[in-house]
């Protein structure tokens, strides 16, 4: 019987030990999915198992090293209820995110993440596809955000686990459905942006969180590690006059860096009201374009720590 594209989902779970999976999905959570890359389910570097022989011809191929790569994108919205960690909480933990829950004042709770250099965090993922599994542990990975106006914001997250062979059955019934508020547009009504305390007319806004992410497979070690970070983004801003504000002036660094503030801060309503900031931003580039023929500028962004603080940017819920 044919597989349908469309009877796929994702199941997760936070793993307590690194790379060791759980019989079952208890505790799990099914994701709210946008969309699920087909990936690879059976990556590795490969070698050629090459002979010395009286004939021309190919050789066999060994992965010398298995592992999964996948790809999950979720809607850009909070749990729902301000204070409680939205369903994908624990992808974002897989990426070298925090995850810091203040429910101290009421009517002020939020769920903070942001980056981490040491301790990171993993998860298992069942990889449902139409009545058969891919249990993937010791899952991490990189994220990027994107934010486009009269668009819906979204998380892409690019995974990578240790491999289990895809196996029949599909049993997500011990499995929890993800509480999840509805992703708004962005626009003028659910959205606000600041540069430098300009309030720009901004096209769009994507931040990459830049992780890079290495499988490890040695005698008595196999692991994904995140092994180095730099967060970088872009946004697309209407040009202002130059009086009102000067961007060329903030992106030179021929003599001295500037470093402004960037937030971006998207919903009203209690449980759905996401902040992304960033405290320390350069403005590493400045490029025109034309946009339904009003002068645009795409500016590159670099989110910078201070120091090893590991805050080079926030993502809170509230």
């Amino acid at each position: 019987m044919a597989k349908k594209w469309r009877r796929r989902y994702a199941v997760a779970k936070l793993e307590s030990a690194y790379g060791q999976g759980s019989a079952d999905m208890t505790d799990a959570t099914i994701l709210e999915v946008v969309m699920l890359d087909g990936g690879n389910p059976y990556a590795g570097n490969t070698v050629e198992r090459e002979r010395m022989r009286d004939g021309l011809g190919a050789f066999e191929q060994v992965n010398v090293g298995p592992y999964v790569e996948r790809q999950i994108r979720v809607p850009l919205a909070g749990q729902g209820t301000a204070g409680e960690a939205p369903a994908y909480g624990m992808l974002l933990r897989a990426c070298g995110l925090s995850e810091t829950i203040d429910t101290t004042t009421p009517g002020s709770e939020t769920v903070t993440y942001q980056p981490v250099s040491d301790g990171y965090e993993s998860c298992e993922i069942w990889w449902v596809e139409d009545g058969q599994t891919q249990h993937i542990t010791g899952v991490r990975g990189t994220a990027s955000i994107t934010a486009d106006s009269a668009g819906l914001p979204y998380i892409q997250f690019n995974l990578q686990g240790l491999y289990e062979k895809t196996a029949a059955g599909a049993d997500a019934s011990l499995a929890t459905a993800a509480v999840q508020a509805k992703e708004l547009p962005i626009n003028k009504q659910n959205t606000v942006a600041n540069i430098d305390s300009h309030q720009a007319c901004m096209s769009s806004l994507s931040l990459e969180l830049g992780n890079e992410v290495t499988y490890r497979n040695l005698i008595n070690c196999e692991s994904v590690q995140i092994t180095n970070r730099a967060v970088t983004g872009s946004t697309n801003i209407e040009a202002p006059d130059i009086a009102t504000k000067d961007y060329f002036t903030a992106v030179e660094s021929h003599n001295g860096v500037t470093l402004v503030a960037v937030t971006i801060t998207h919903g009203e309503e209690a449980g759905n009201i996401v902040e992304i900031k960033g405290n320390q931003v350069q403005l590493s580039s400045i490029s025109p374009t034309d946009s339904d023929g009003i002068m645009h500028y795409d500016i590159g962004l670099r989110f910078l720590p201070d120091g090893s603080a590991d805050d080079d940017f926030t993502l809170t819920f509230k």
